[in-house]
Formats: structure tokens, C-alpha cells, sequence
């Protein structure tokens, strides 16, 4: 191992040296047992030394890197190997940035390096790959010829999770819509005769988005087949957020606090699919708002980009450091099993479905998400 002690936020940070990772592998490669086991398992598996870093990886494992044009895979760590975003952000690399404390895989290999079998599901965001991986992963000490190290089985989830997800989201945004209807029609009763009509056409036009919702449920489900071709319609930003706004008017969510749309929005027009688009700005409102207190005002805007257009969702509060490492993560919610889903469907519609890219920041001046589109699909 190097003497150099690096930093970390979680585990620790040196490697073993080129030399000693070539005689461990060389150690395990040359075991009939290791090698025919490792093998013949159908799921993806690697043997790691202490220091994390891959001494064995197993035929299915090798061939899926292959396929995926990844190489040189002896002596690197998971995160590494696969791409994960995270590990360039610190010296150490994988394990050792702030996201790793909060990783499945790390946490499982914290508790293997303690001599404790562990098992927990990860998700990385691949720069190598492609596409974001869900993965079951466990990890077992292991001793073999005096030594000790960790045998991690990956059991690629990803498949199950998008199912999962896409069922739970539908049911997310339609009962979001739904909430504003009931609370728009809720008004109606003892308005003033053109107030009541107000209410009554915005309740008209969200119980249209609400039919819109689940015709596009079905699009959804075509889509994690590789089926779906968005509908492009032109889009005018003010109105469209103007709709928005006025969607949670009477929401639960926005009891005693205020959605607006921005003096200075511009007359921005796109197209792009209507109803994925509302998918994702009203996510946005909705999480903005949920995380506000009463009095707090949240701002809707859109500004032209190069030829399309910059949608925002401010909020005055700063975002909480767990809650901003894993922005955007499926499996991350801070509201319980099976909620949260409303950062991820955010990614997923934008990134996969509108040719756009989502991105946000955070600190004392507040929260902002910024999701930006082209201005044609």
C-alpha cells in the first residue's frame, strides 16, 4: 500500500500498490475453485482486496464491461469501473466523497470490511455505461490462501425498478392533479358569479390535463420499451406556466403560500410534448412548495436559451446536505417508501424523453432548478 494518507468523507482512501494487486489476481486466477465458481454464477460478481480494488471479476461481469467498451478492470474500485459521477470529485476516488457515505455499495463494504456480510441496492449514475444502473449488491468477507478479501455479487435491478417507479409516478402526478381540481371546484361554492366561472375553467382545464396524464401513462410504459415517440406541440412559456400556477391555486400544498409566475418571464415558445413538460414543472412546483413554511412565496420563470428555452422553479429555502446528494436518485425520498418520486421523474422525462437537461444549486439565497429544452424536439 502507499504511505500517503489521503483524505475522505467516508472509507478509507489508499490502494494497494500495481505490484501487489497483480500478485493477488494472479493468486485467485490460479484457484480451479475461484475461478470456476466466480464463473458459472449468472449474475455479475468480483472479488476485491481490502483496499476495494477488483483482483477478480467474473465472466458475465467481463463481458458485459467488454460489451460496454470498458478495459483495464484489474485493480480498479466499483465506481470506478462502471463510471459512477461521484468518484472524481474527490482525490481518493470511489468511497471516498461526500455521495459514497450514502452509497448502498459503500455502506455494504463498511460493514464487510468489519468481517459482517452485507446486502443493500445502489444506484449509479454512469458516465461509462450510458445509462444509470440499479443494482442489489452484497458483499461477503472471504478468505482464501491465508488472505482476506470481499466477494460482491451485482444484481442488475434496473428493469424492476423502472417498472416500480413509472407505476408509482403515474400515481404521484395524477393524484397532484387531481388535489388541484378538488380544491378549484372546493372554491366554487359561495364565489361570486364570475369568480365560481374563474374556478370552474381552470378546474376544466386541470381535469384535462388529468385525461392528458393517463393517456400518457401508456405512453410512459411503451417508453421503457424503447416505443415512445414524444407528441411536439408548440408551447408559449407564459401561458403555460400561468396554467401551472394556476393548477395549484386551491392545492393542499400551497395552503398560505404563493405560486407565481415572474414579472420579467419571457415570450418564449417551444416544441416539445405538453404533458411530459407539465409532468416536470409541476414537480417542481410541487417539491418547492412542500418544502416551505407558510408566508414563503415560490417563482416560476422561462428565459430564452441559445434557440430554446430555461424554465425555473425557485424557492426561498436552502436545500439540506443529505437531501442535496442524492437529488435526482430513484430510491432516495425523504418522505417515506414509495414517495419522493418527483426529482427523479424530473430527470427521467427531461434528460430521456425532451432532449433537455435538468441541474440545480442551492445555499442562502435559496433553491433553484433550472430545467432547459431545445426549441424543437
Amino acid at each position: 500500500m502507499t504511505d500517503q494518507k489521503l483524505p475522505t468523507n467516508f472509507l478509507p482512501a489508499e490502494m494497494a500498490a500495481p505490484a501487489e494487486v497483480e500478485r493477488q489476481r494472479a493468486m485467485l486466477a490460479a484457484s480451479p475453485l475461484i475461478a470456476a465458481t466466480m464463473d458459472g454464477m449468472l449474475n455479475f460478481a468480483m472479488i476485491l482486496n481490502r483496499q476495494r480494488q477488483a483482483v477478480f471479476i467474473n465472466k458475465p461481469f467481463r463481458e458485459f464491461l467488454a460489451a460496454n467498451g470498458i478495459d483495464g478492470i484489474i485493480g480498479k474500485r466499483m465506481g470506478n469501473l462502471v463510471g459512477c459521477k461521484h468518484p472524481p470529485e474527490s482525490e481518493g476516488g470511489c468511497g471516498t466523497t461526500e455521495a459514497c457515505a450514502r452509497c448502498g455499495a459503500a455502506q455494504s463494504l463498511a460493514q464487510a470490511l468489519k468481517g459482517v456480510e452485507a446486502a443493500s441496492e445502489c444506484r449509479i449514475l454512469s458516465r461509462k455505461i450510458g445509462e444509470d444502473l440499479d443494482l442489489k449488491v452484497s458483499v461477503t468477507p472471504l478468505r482464501h490462501g491465508g488472505e482476506d478479501f470481499l466477494m460482491m455479487s451485482l444484481l442488475d435491478i434496473s428493469s424492476e425498478k423502472r417498472r416500480a417507479v413509472m407505476e408509482r409516478l403515474f400515481f404521484h402526478d395524477i393524484i397532484n392533479t387531481a388535489g388541484g381540481v378538488q380544491g378549484l371546484l372546493s372554491l366554487v361554492e359561495g364565489a361570486a358569479p364570475e369568480e365560481a366561472r374563474t374556478y370552474v375553467q381552470s378546474a376544466a382545464r386541470a381535469s384535462d390535463r388529468m385525461v392528458e396524464q393517463i393517456l400518457s401513462q401508456k405512453d410512459l410504459a411503451a417508453a421503457e420499451r424503447g416505443d415512445l415517440q414524444p407528441k411536439a406541440e408548440e408551447v408559449d412559456a407564459p401561458e403555460f406556466l400561468n396554467e401551472i400556477a394556476a393548477l395549484f391555486s386551491a392545492h393542499e400544498v400551497a395552503k398560505s403560500k404563493s405560486l407565481t409566475v415572474a414579472a420579467d418571464c419571457e415570450a418564449v415558445r417551444i416544441r416539445t410534448d405538453k404533458t411530459l413538460l407539465s409532468r416536470v414543472i409541476g414537480n417542481l412546483a410541487k417539491n418547492a412548495l412542500e418544502a416551505e413554511a407558510a408566508g414563503a412565496a415560490v417563482t416560476l420563470n422561462c428565459k430564452k436559451s441559445g434557440s430554446g428555452a430555461v424554465f425555473t422553479v425557485h424557492n426561498p429555502s436552502q436545500m439540506p446536505d443529505d437531501a442535496r446528494l442524492q437529488v435526482f436518485q430513484r430510491s432516495f425520498s425523504t418522505k417515506g417508501a414509495g414517495r419522493g418520486l418527483g426529482t427523479y421523474s424530473i430527470r427521467l422525462l427531461t434528460e430521456k424523453y425532451l432532449n433537455g437537461r435538468v441541474s440545480f444549486s442551492t445555499g442562502p439565497e435559496g433553491t433553484t432548478f433550472r430545467a432547459e429544452y431545445p426549441a424543437s424536439l
